[in-house]
């Protein structure tokens, strides 16, 4: 990563020269976050473009001055920018822009949409020349296509939430078990949501990965699992749970949280292994 200082603007970059050259008449992708979201984000984009994950995209930008764009956004939101091209080759750039959609779910309700723009587009400012859009491209975007909403989805049976280097960090292959955390609905979309960024931010110690319940089934309460072991360590399993509960700030209406092995959900003496209070 390098820092880039283009006059009044400042960047992150990302760009793997060796690997990705840069194509004829470029352009990006462009995707806002508020500003307590970017750095998880720019993490998450970074671990993509690293692993070859973004399909079609040669380099990524953070912008951090950006002295064409209000006042008023630059205070609350920050870019991050997707480059890929040729600009001309539509169909091309369409589809990179979905598979972007894929690993990166994106959403800003106030445009319902995400832009592309080419880099000449960037350097003259087109709406100071008189055009009415700075964009050549648009992706419609809305919350449950490119990140579904555990309490609206009736599609899935569950939502998955699986980072590949932290599985492959903690895998313990089948020797797995969760921790259950029990949500009503009107609250499971901001638990999901606070998990989701306790695990891309690798605050969940030992957590592989996690799943939420949908509607889909219309069960009374939604759930959510985070699979950890090995399942025969007490002492490991259990220091993983108390770390949840602070991180997520988990209560109960029983006061305990429960832990069920993966591959064995009716142990002989109860219906789970092992159970700590919550807060």
């Amino acid at each position: 990563m390098a820092a880039d200082n283009d006059g009044d603007y400042e960047y992150e970059v990302e760009h793997n020269k060796e690997l990705y050259e840069t194509p004829d008449k470029p352009g990006k992708w462009i995707q806002f976050y508020a500003v307590d979201e970017i750095d998880v984000k720019w993490e998450r984009a970074k671990d993509l473009y690293r692993t070859g994950k973004l399909k079609g995209i040669y380099a990524i930008k953070r912008g951090i001055k950006c002295p064409r764009t209000s006042p008023t956004l630059q205070k609350y939101f920050q870019p991050l920018f997707f480059y890929c091209g040729p600009a001309y080759k539509e169909e091309e750039i369409m589809q990179y822009g979905k598979d972007l959609l894929k690993e990166m779910p994106y959403h800003m309700a106030d445009t319902g949409h995400m832009y592309y723009k080419t880099n000449e587009q960037s350097e003259t400012d087109t709406r100071c020349i008189g055009q009415e859009t700075n964009y050549i491209y648009n992706i419609k975007t809305t919350p449950e296509n490119f990140d579904p909403i555990p309490s609206t989805n009736t599609t899935d049976k569950f939502i998955d939430e699986i980072n590949d280097e932290i599985k492959s960090k903690y895998n313990v292959g089948l020797n797995v078990g969760k921790w259950i955390q029990f949500y009503a609905w009107h609250n499971i979309d901001v638990a999901w949501k606070n998990a989701k960024i306790l695990y891309r931010e690798r605050e969940l110690e030992g957590i592989v990965f996690m799943k939420v319940s949908t509607r889909l089934e219309g069960n009374k309460e939604g759930v959510i699992c985070f699979y950890c072991g090995p399942a025969d360590s007490k002492e490991e399993v259990e220091r993983y749970g108390h770390n949840l509960i602070q991180k997520t700030k988990y209560s109960s209406r029983g006061g305990f949280m429960c832990y069920k092995c993966k591959y064995n959900d009716s142990p002989p003496s109860s219906a789970w292994l092992y159970r700590i209070e919550t807060i």
